[in-house]
């Protein structure tokens, strides 16, 4: 089965908040990669090198052009592979009696963030906004309930920590019985407090860690140059890559060595943006809990 004829304009947000109906799915990825058509097999050979195309069991999800293709092919199919993995899809018929399911924009956002992650070879990808303190999405499985503020104390924890020689991570585990100065007691304590119950072992808390001096880092700069928006830093304790998107969203990217490959990074980031900006927009709003304030309001995106 194929696509409608192609009609102008692109996919809005609110067509990505619930797919179920195959053909629709089939106009919205024709759309969205700039295809002539777009269509599912089923069985049979696999296309050859020169068609886009992939898997979903059991189908193939194939995409074609009438004219030169607009990306090389292997970069068409690896855009592919992510909106379909950022969008799931029932794919049920209209008439099916099966009960339906409703995509969650929380989990398709750090879906979306997780295959990013991957693609740019970074250990965490998270959204933030440069004002409140919630975070808005993160590629990691197990998200702890630590938000931006918590990750600023925790940040100031970490550095304190590195300056007399010490690590934080065992201690926040509760893996160490060594003695701490009191500041950093203090720290360890309201950091196990922020976790709540999300438990973390040694290994864990240094990737977290990692991840709050990068948002702490982040914030910093944005405050130094609130008309920045691109931030790389190449550092052993903070290696990063961020890229901002409507006026007041970041994009970020944290690596555990300071090395990483910025070029791939990038590239990676560019292709995925549009859908992770997207799926910002259907996020609904967030309550960052006791004591936290009001209830955050998702801010429209506006043009940079």
């Amino acid at each position: 089965m194929g696509s409608s004829p192609r009609s102008p304009g692109c996919a809005g947000a609110g067509n990505l908040a619930r797919v179920e109906d195959p053909l629709r799915f089939l106009e919205i990825v024709r759309r969205e990669l700039g295809a002539d058509d777009a269509r599912f097999e089923i069985g049979g050979r696999e296309p050859g090198e020169d068609v886009v195309w992939c898997a979903m069991e059991p189908r193939r999800l194939v995409l074609t052009y009438d004219g030169a293709l607009p990306d090389p092919v292997a970069v068409l199919r690896e855009r592919l592979r992510t909106f379909v993995r950022a969008f799931p899809t029932t794919l049920e018929p209209r008439d099916s009696q099966r009960p339906r399911r409703s995509l969650d924009p929380q989990r398709a956002l750090d879906d979306a963030l997780e295959i990013l992650a991957q693609q740019s070879g970074a250990a965490r990808a998270f959204v933030i906004d440069e004002g409140s303190p919630v975070l808005w999405g993160s590629s990691e499985p197990e998200r702890g309930p630590e938000d931006v503020d918590d990750a600023r104390l925790a940040a100031e924890g970490a550095a304190l920590a590195s300056a007399m020689g010490l690590d934080l991570a065992p201690h926040l585990a509760g893996e160490s019985r060594e003695a701490l100065p009191e500041e950093l007691l203090r720290v360890v304590s309201q950091m196990r407090e922020a976790a709540k119950d999300h438990a973390r072992s040694a290994t864990e808390w240094r990737h977290a860690l990692r991840s709050f001096v990068a948002i702490t880092a982040l914030r910093e700069s944005v405050h130094r140059d609130p008309n920045a928006t691109r931030l790389v830093v190449h550092e052993p304790d903070c290696a990063l890559l961020a890229r901002g998107f409507g006026g007041i969203y970041w994009m970020v990217l944290v690596f555990e060595r300071a090395g990483f490959s910025e070029l791939h990074a990038e590239a990676a980031m560019i292709h995925a943006s549009p859908w992770i900006e997207k799926l910002v927009t259907a996020l609904p709003p967030i309550d960052p809990g006791p004591g936290r304030g009001q209830v955050a309001r998702l801010r429209r995106l506006r043009p940079v």
